[in-house]
């Protein structure tokens, strides 16, 4: 068919097939010529699905070098583009799985244990991604494939069942850009890990897009000035105990904008009455039980000059009696967390003695039930409002951005919702 090209002594190069690596795994690239005859392209390759190591490599020089030879053969023909003749070989497959020194492979609880630990380890998650996301969300949808080997069949029944998800479609997404991450980072490491299967469905799974209506509805992100006003009001005003300690820290969550962990954190040794700053150098975190440094590890100073309703708020909290290391917002001495919020704001679930659950509706759900705003949105809403409110209101975006700890861009990308009155200035 094409007649041989002269190798020099000792070399391992083929005159039309050859070994090459993509992302840690091994496959066949075919000469230009071959690639244009067969396969209608420049150049093509053909992935074999195992890891680079030396058992693997020898394996792939011994069907490169069968390829080679009926490409070579005076007769002609004998070359199968499919090239089914040259990998579907038992025989040949049994006896390279029995070589010394070829891994079983691993089982995907052992694996992904220790991926999370190397992410977490390298510093490429944080202690908080690590104990929700990680050790919960994504392994909760992956346990009942930890106890399997994972190879191929596993990964398509994990593949199926995300794929059948209605739900949670942005989650499904990520976590199959993280069961890919854990492939490479298996292979790299030869881990016993053959190839990357999530390669392709991380790329091609799409996550459905929302109708202009729906989207439009989905960016109402904040409440509007007397929103807020109602809210905090219905607070204090509520006859329920748990609500009404709150009243307080929700008032200061709407009038700071901070995230919910920071407020928790505070201590009255962070408020600076005679300079007119609140420091916000901590976060708690719920998931871990205990204070960190805040999201974006960085101490932030956060200016309340001509804030008078803030500043007044926190001058009647304090007293005449606060220490400096106690916390400004105290749930009988210790720490708020987000499920309290949420049970004041949105819902309370009660079990009575017969069995039997009860939901009690929040002050929010309740205010957005009646009619009194616009509709329910979740207790960080109240950072979404601080923002809008006072970019509306003509702040200087790159003091609020600097003051709520994010930068400009995503300030309004992610938190400001636009007021739609507004029109441009007649200058």
């Amino acid at each position: 068919m094409y007649s041989k090209r002269s190798n020099t002594k000792g070399s391992n190069r083929l005159a039309d097939v050859n070994i090459s690596i993509d992302k840690g795994s091994l496959r066949l690239q075919f000469s230009t010529r071959v690639s244009q005859e067969f396969y209608s392209k420049r150049q093509a390759y053909k992935g074999l699905g195992r890891a680079d190591t030396p058992e693997n490599r020898q394996w792939a020089n011994g069907i490169a070098r069968r390829i080679q030879a009926d490409i070579d053969h005076p007769d002609g023909g004998l070359f199968d583009p499919t090239l089914a003749k040259y990998l579907d070989i038992k025989p040949m497959l049994a006896t390279v799985i029995q070589l010394p020194g070829v891994k079983t492979l691993p089982k995907l609880g052992d694996l992904w244990e220790k991926f999370m630990n190397y992410k977490l380890n390298t510093q490429q998650i944080t202690e908080s991604t690590h104990r929700t996301l990680y050790q919960t969300t994504y392994t909760n949808l992956l346990a009942p494939y930890l106890d399997k080997d994972f190879g191929e069949e596993t990964a398509n029944l994990i593949i199926s069942s995300l794929n059948t998800k209605k739900t949670g479609k942005y989650l499904t997404k990520t976590l199959y850009g993280t069961l890919s991450t854990l492939s490479q980072w298996a292979i790299n490491n030869n881990l016993g890990v053959n190839r990357d299967y999530f390669s392709e469905v991380k790329d091609s799974y799409r996550v459905p897009k929302k109708s202009k209506q729906l989207q439009e509805e989905e960016d109402y992100k904040a409440y509007s000035i007397e929103e807020r006003d109602l809210i905090i009001q219905a607070f204090y005003l509520s006859e329920k105990d748990g609500e009404k300690k709150i009243a307080p820290l929700i008032e200061f969550l709407f009038l700071t904008g901070c995230r919910h962990g920071e407020a928790f954190a505070l201590k009255w040794k962070d408020i600076k009455f005679e300079t007119g700053w609140i420091v916000f150098d901590e976060s708690y975190s719920y998931s871990l039980k205990k204070s960190k440094t805040t999201k974006t590890e960085v101490i932030r100073w956060f200016k309340m000059k001509n804030m008078n309703r803030l500043i007044n708020l926190l001058i009647n909290l304090k007293g005449e009696s606060k220490q400096p290391d106690e916390l400004v917002f105290s749930n009988k001495g210790t720490y708020y967390d987000s499920p309290k919020i949420r049970v004041g704001w949105n819902h309370n679930n009660h079990k009575n003695q017969q069995g039997k659950f009860y939901e009690y509706p929040g002050v929010v759900t309740r205010l957005a039930e009646r009619g009194l705003i616009h509709g329910y949105l979740k207790p960080y809403s109240t950072r979404h409002t601080f923002i809008s409110i006072q970019a509306n209101n003509g702040a200087d975006l790159g003091l609020l951005a600097d003051s709520c700890g994010n930068s400009v861009d995503n300030l309004i990308k992610y938190y400001l919702q636009p007021d739609k009155e507004r029109v441009l200035r007649d200058i």
